[in-house]
Parts: C-alpha cells; structure tokens; sequence
C-alpha cells in the first residue's frame, strides 16, 4: 500500500516527497506555458494585412523545397510534369493540432491520388520536424522551409495552415486552422 503523508518515517522522506510533488507541478506548469507564452509572443499581424502576399484567385508563387527523403519539389515542374492540383500544408513539429491534423491529411493522400498532398514544416528546426515527422508517420513527402522563404509568399495567420492551389496553379483556398477528414474532403471537392 503506498505511503501516506503521515505514514512517512522522518523528515527525509517528508523532504523527498514535497520536493517531489515540487518537480511535478513545475514540469505540468512548464508543458502547459511554453506553448502557451509562445503563441502569445508570436507577432500579431495588423487587422488590415493580416495575410499579405498572394490572395484567392491570384497565381501561386513558384517555389522550391528539399523533402525529407531527398527529393527536391518544384511548384513550377509539377505543374508542367503532371498538373495535380496541389494541397500544400504548413506544420511544426511543436504545433499540437499538427499532431492531430497530419494523420487526417495522410488519410484523405491515400484515397486521393488524384491530388499531390505536400506538407512543410515552418518556424521549426530541421532537426525536430525530421524527428516528428518520423514518429507521426505520414506517407505523402514531408520538407521543411528552413529559411523562411515560402513563407513569405504563403504566409499564415498560425498553424496548422492549407492552401489549396488547382491543377492551372491558382489559389483556389487559404484554409487556417486544423482540417478533419470530412473537412479537407469537402475542401477538395470544392476546388478541384
């Protein structure tokens, strides 16, 4: 039977205890405020310009990523080579809703091969979205924008963030915020 506050045999075991529950309360503190202070300080766009760079309905930006298992990706050469339309997500490896969204877009990737899924991590090392990208375990290619350049042309307002670009390489949809199944079905459906 575990030891009760008062069934402890001296003051060491009473010191170890509290200082015990100490650490965990300071651990519980720490996963809950990290995320927490760093979606806070994140920089706050102006009501105005909340999204700059390419709107609906304008061309997407040509751009160029090194993926995960080597491959090199090219806007501009998928839509001379094979013209799908393009479901290109932005994640980060310490993004929680990431965690949860990944597996539905990898989902949805199988059942429809008739779209290039294609996910980049942001605001992240490369290290650590390799890392998380490994232990999620989605099929469809995975690279990372490690210098902020993407970005620029496809800003986002947090993550997780979609934009949906048809098969003549126009911004069909900015979509921010996690996606379901049934959502990015629906998405799909409307744009494709």
């Amino acid at each position: 039977m575990p030891a009760e506050a008062g069934d402890l045999d001296g003051p060491d075991d009473r010191a170890r205890l509290v200082s015990s529950r100490r650490l965990l309360h300071a651990t519980l503190l720490l996963v809950v405020a990290i995320p927490a202070a760093m979606w806070l300080l994140r920089p706050a766009p102006e009501a105005e310009d909340a999204v700059s760079g390419q709107e609906v309905g304008e061309p997407a930006p040509d751009f160029t990523v090194e993926l995960f298992d080597g491959a090199v990706f090219t806007l501009s050469t998928h839509r001379a080579e094979s013209g799908m339309p393009v479901v290109l997500n932005f994640w980060a490896s310490w993004c929680v809703p990431c965690r949860v969204e990944m597996p539905a877009i990898d989902a949805v990737a199988v059942s429809r091969p008739d779209i290039l899924f294609l996910g980049i991590a942001v605001q992240d090392s490369e290290t650590a979205a390799r890392d998380f990208a490994d232990e999620v375990g989605v099929a469809y290619p995975l690279g990372s924008d490690t210098d902020g350049t993407i970005l620029e042309d496809y800003p986002i307002l947090g993550l997780p963030a979609t934009w949906f670009i048809t098969s003549d390489g126009m911004i069909a949809e900015q979509w921010f915020g996690q996606l379901d199944e049934t959502m990015l079905e629906d998405l799909i459906d409307r744009h494709s």
